[in-house]
C-alpha cells in the first residue's frame, strides 16, 4: 500500500518504514489534551515520548509479521505508520493455514514479548507504583509501567477474532485446518459482522467512537471474504487467459496533448507509456488532468507519468494478479514477456467480467 505524503524513516531488514503526515495529528492532540488539563511541561513531553514509544512498538509488531512472512518466501515492500496503527504491505497473505497462522500471530506475540521484557526490567529496578492515582498521566516514574500495559492491550486488541485484525486471520487459519479456506473465511466474516453490530450498539449508548470501529470491522470482514471468494473462482487460470492486446501505448516524449486527444476520442482512460516496447510508466485520467493544471499541453508525458509500475508475466496466476491488484487498488497492469517486452494489459474491469461469467457457469453446473 503506497500512501502519499509519507516521510521515509529507514529500511530495517531491507523493508522501507515510513510515517504518514497524519501521525503528527496525534502528537498535536496529545499536547492539546495535556495542556488543557494543566499538566506541567515535563509530563507533556513524557506523553509525547510515550506516543513515539508506542509507534516504535507498532513498527516491531509489523516487522514481526514481515520477517515471519519472509521465511515463507513472501516479501514486504513497506511499512507505513498511521494514526490507527501500522500497515505492512505484504506481497500476499499465505494460503497455507499453518503459514497464515504463524504470520498473523507473530505481531501480537511481539507485543507480549516487549511487555514481558519491560516487566522484567521494572521488577529488577523495583521502582514502580501501581496505585490508580499514579497512573493518571505519563511521567518518568510510570513511563515503562504504562508502556508495558499498552503493549498487552495492543496484543489483546489485535487478537480479537475479527477481520481485519490479526485475530481474524488467526481464527480463519485455525478453521482452514479443517475446512476449505473460502468456507473458513465465510464463518470468520459472519462472526466478525456479528461482533461489529454488537460493538456498534454499545457505541450508541456509551461511546460514539465504537461505532467507527464497528464500521471498520464490518467492512473489513466483507472485503476479506470477497477477495478470498473471488480468488478461489480464479484458481487455475493465468493472466494470458484475459489478456487485452488492443490498447494505445504512449511514448515518454509524446506531448500531453496526445494523451488528452485519445482520452476524449476513445473509451481509454488509463495508458501504458513505453519506449522500444519496454514499460516506462503509467498514465491515468487524473494524471492527465493534473498534468494540464501544472504543465502546458505541449510538455512531455514523462513529466506527469507514474514510474512506479507493477507488471505481470503472462503466466502469472490470475488469482495472484487479482489479489495484488485488489490489495493495492490498481485498476490496470501491463503484461510483459520474459524479455520484459510489453505484450498486453489486464484491467480490473475485465477480471470482474471474467468472475461474473465463471460464477454464472458454476451455478449452472450446480
Amino acid at each position: 500500500m503506497k500512501l502519499k505524503y509519507a516521510l521515509k524513516l529507514g529500511r530495517p531488514f531491507g523493508i522501507q518504514v515510513s510515517v504518514h503526515w497524519t501521525f503528527l495529528l496525534i502528537i498535536v492532540w496529545v499536547i492539546f489534551l495535556n495542556a488543557q488539563q494543566g499538566l506541567p511541561i515535563g509530563e507533556i513531553i513524557f506523553s509525547v515520548f510515550f506516543v513515539l514509544a508506542i509507534f516504535v512498538c507498532v513498527v516491531i509488531h509489523e516487522l514481526s509479521h514481515s520477517l515471519t512472512a519472509r521465511n515463507y518466501g513472501i516479501t514486504t515492500k513497506s511499512i507505513t505508520l498511521l494514526p490507527i496503527g501500522g500497515v505492512a504491505d505484504l506481497e500476499k497473505i499465505p494460503e497455507d493455514p499453518k503459514q497464515e497462522l504463524a504470520v498473523s500471530i507473530a505481531g501480537p506475540v511481539s507485543n507480549l514479548v516487549i511487555a514481558f521484557v519491560l516487566w522484567l526490567l521494572i521488577n529488577l529496578t523495583g521502582d514502580f507504583n501501581l496505585q490508580p492515582e499514579s497512573l493518571q498521566s505519563v511521567n518518568s516514574a510510570n513511563f515503562f509501567v504504562v508502556l508495558t500495559f499498552a503493549n498487552v492491550m495492543l496484543a489483546v486488541f489485535n487478537l480479537l477474532p475479527v477481520f481485519p485484525m490479526d485475530g481474524g486471520r488467526v481464527f480463519r487459519s485455525l478453521l482452514a485446518l479443517k475446512m476449505p479456506r473460502d468456507q473458513a473465511t465465510y464463518i470468520a466474516m459472519n462472526i466478525a459482522k456479528f461482533l461489529a453490530v454488537g460493538l456498534g450498539l454499545l457505541g450508541i449508548f456509551f461511546n460514539p467512537f465504537l461505532i467507527i470501529i464497528a464500521i471498520f470491522i464490518f467492512l473489513g470482514a466483507q472485503r476479506e471474504y470477497e477477495m478470498i471468494r473471488f480468488s478461489s473462482v480464479l484458481s487455475g487460470y493465468t493472466v494470458k487467459d484475459i489478456l487485452i492486446t488492443e490498447f494505445t501505448p504512449l511514448h515518454p516524449h509524446d506531448p500531453i496533448q496526445r494523451a488528452v486527444d485519445i482520452l476524449l476520442s476513445t473509451p481509454e482512460q488509463r495508458f501504458v507509456v513505453t519506449e522500444e516496447n519496454k514499460v516506462k510508466g503509467m498514465l491515468t485520467r487524473n494524471d492527465i488532468i493534473h498534468g494540464l493544471v501544472n504543465h502546458e499541453s505541449d510538455e512531455k508525458i514523462y513529466l506527469i507519468m507514474n514510474q512506479d509500475v507493477t507488471c505481470f508475466n503472462a503466466n502469472t496466476p490470475l488469482q495472484k494478479a487479482y489479489q495484488t491488484m485488489y490489495t493495492k487498488g490498481i485498476t490496470m497492469v501491463p503484461v510483459i514477456d520474459t524479455d520484459n517486452n510489453l505484450i498486453g494489459i489486464i484491467d480490473m474491469e475485465t477480471i470482474n467480467e471474467f468472475l461474473m461469467i465463471k460464477r454464472v457457469n458454476n451455478k449452472k453446473r450446480v
